[in-house]
């Protein structure tokens, strides 16, 4: 299974990443799953598995941080037919609309498994099935409802769900490392969505019928992405690497690198690391690097939080200068989208008219904010500094030139 998670906020493509199995041993005792996150920076995280007779998943930090607070979280069983049963049952049971008598459940549990090839069972294995959920699982039904003589089950909250898993031990692994990655976006407007669909992984409200009611952009054919997992697991486990990379327009050049964190920008990747021998940060785009191994070096600790590194600047581009109030003037249509997506989290109304608005950012300039500002084309104008007014009036004239060159040679 390749565990692929497509997140967005904000406007920005936040998280597209393959994660493996590299970060995790696995060492099997019984039947029960235990995963705990060692302190201590290593390559190998354990997974001790134990006490077959409670079967549940003691998730510790970075799972408990997503979770909010440690939790225990029933392991389902390995069966395929008892899975698909309490799917069955968990879906008829949530279902608010709709009354299930256990003759009902027997016969829904009994669809789904004909259509896996497996023979049908009784209703004693249905109302064992429900007191096993109700056991172990502390599933709690509306005792109150009835249909004539006969019993309906439901849920007393329908919104309450059992989490079926049915993933082995390398998939497991690869959603530790996965939450590893999304414990960053609290806070975000589908952080909640995000933990809902962690704990609904292969069951819950999700079945063989649902349709797509999500739709994310992303770049799947972005060259590069295949570098991301290797590159997330020698930044935790802290590893040096030794980097062959093509900037844009010349040649290979190769680079004895600490890395230390992974940034999304305009739906490219950048690791951002440090040159050995150097005390500036650099920034790689990943579709630009051909390769890299891990060499046995001693590891530099990064000597700043990358938390806010970016906090001054647009994009990914960080230079060795000051940061400054950037004026604009935006036409009203335009000052409608920034208002409610700012270009910076510095942004500030100044004054606001019929057709326009003055608004400024803080930030340090670099070639993402020119890009930026000229992706507004005349609707946004810069007024000061006068030095950045000029740098982008430049930009402007040289793109004018360009068509009037054209235009010139098509008339000739």
């Amino acid at each position: 299974m390749l565990f692929t998670l497509f997140i967005k906020g904000n406007g920005c493509f936040f998280a597209y990443f393959f994660v493996t199995l590299r970060a995790c041993n696995v060492r099997m005792t019984n039947n029960l799953r235990y995963i705990h996150r060692q302190k201590t920076p290593t390559a190998n995280r354990q997974i001790d598995i134990r006490t077959p007779s409670q079967c549940c998943i003691k998730v510790w930090s970075p799972v408990e941080t997503l979770l909010g607070g440690s939790c225990f979280v029933r392991a389902m069983p390995v069966d395929k037919q008892v899975l698909e049963r309490y799917k069955v049952l968990n879906r008829c049971l949530r279902n608010r609309y709709k009354g299930y008598t256990i003759d009902d459940l027997v016969d829904e549990c009994n669809k789904a498994l004909r259509r896996l090839d497996k023979p049908d069972v009784s209703k004693r294995t249905i109302q064992n099935d429900i007191n096993t959920l109700e056991a172990d699982y502390h599933i709690v039904l509306d005792e109150t409802l009835k249909q004539g003589r006969k019993r309906i089950y439901r849920y007393a909250d329908t919104n309450f769900t059992i989490p079926l898993f049915r993933i082995n031990d390398e998939e497991r692994n690869k959603i530790g490392d996965a939450i590893r990655v999304l414990e960053n976006f609290e806070g975000e407007p589908l952080y909640d969505w995000v933990r809902s669909c962690l704990m609904q992984i292969e069951g819950g409200f999700f079945d063989e019928n649902s349709s797509q009611v999500v739709s994310f952009q992303s770049n799947v054919d972005l060259k590069g992405l295949s570098h991301f997992n290797e590159l997330l697991q020698a930044i935790i486990t802290r590893r040096v690497l030794k980097l062959k990379y093509t900037p844009y327009g010349k040649s290979q050049i190769t680079a004895t690198i600490y890395p230390y964190f992974l940034k999304e920008y305009n739906d490219r990747w950048y690791l951002i690391a440090q040159v050995k021998g150097h005390s500036y940060y650099a920034h790689y785009a990943l579709d630009r690097i051909d390769e890299f191994e891990e060499v046995a070096l001693p590891y530099k600790e990064a000597q700043r939080d990358f938390e806010d590194y970016f906090d001054e600047v647009v994009g990914v581009t960080v230079p060795d200068v000051d940061s400054e109030d950037i004026v604009l003037k935006v036409s009203k249509p335009r000052f409608e989208f920034i208002r409610t997506k700012p270009l910076h989290l510095s942004q500030r109304i100044k004054e606001e008219h019929k057709d326009y608005a003055i608004v400024s950012i803080n930030v340090k300039v670099n070639k993402e904010l020119d890009s930026l500002i000229l992706s507004f084309g005349d609707h946004m104008e810069v007024l000061a500094p006068e030095s950045y007014r000029k740098h982008i009036a430049e930009k402007i004239l040289a793109l004018n030139q360009k068509y009037i060159s054209d235009e010139e040679n098509l008339h000739s």
